[in-house]
């Protein structure tokens, strides 16, 4: 059997911060080296050139959305209004809570303890 090793939550946060942290900090030591570096065997960057001659006129041609959008619309009708949706599951955490509570009332008088 594997051994198991059990952290903190906060431990586990705190750990998981600090990585996120070093690895930033690691990414932009790298930018700045990048940015400052010295310069290269050719020396310096010269001026900019001329901006060039500007392309021809097109267009650009737009792929069909239509069938994703009707995907879309056929997904929207079969969820219906989900502020309605939404309601109904404040009323079902609602009904759960008064279970719950009757359960706990129960697991008290039949085992003298809570369950």
């Amino acid at each position: 059997m594997p051994e198991r090793i059990e952290v903190s939550r906060k431990l586990a946060i705190w750990t998981l911060v600090g990585v996120c942290v070093l690895s930033a900090a690691i990414g932009s030591s790298i930018a700045l080296l990048a940015e400052t570096g010295p310069p290269g065997k050719e020396g310096e960057r010269g001026a900019t050139g001329a901006r060039g001659p500007e392309g021809p006129e097109g267009s650009v041609e737009v792929p069909d959305y239509g069938f994703i959008e009707s995907e879309i619309e056929d997904l929207a009708r079969e969820l219906g209004d989900l502020g309605a949706t939404e309601g109904r599951v404040e009323e079902l955490e609602e009904d759960l809570g008064g279970v719950e509570d009757v359960v706990e009332e129960l697991c008290f008088e039949q085992f003298d303890e809570s369950c």
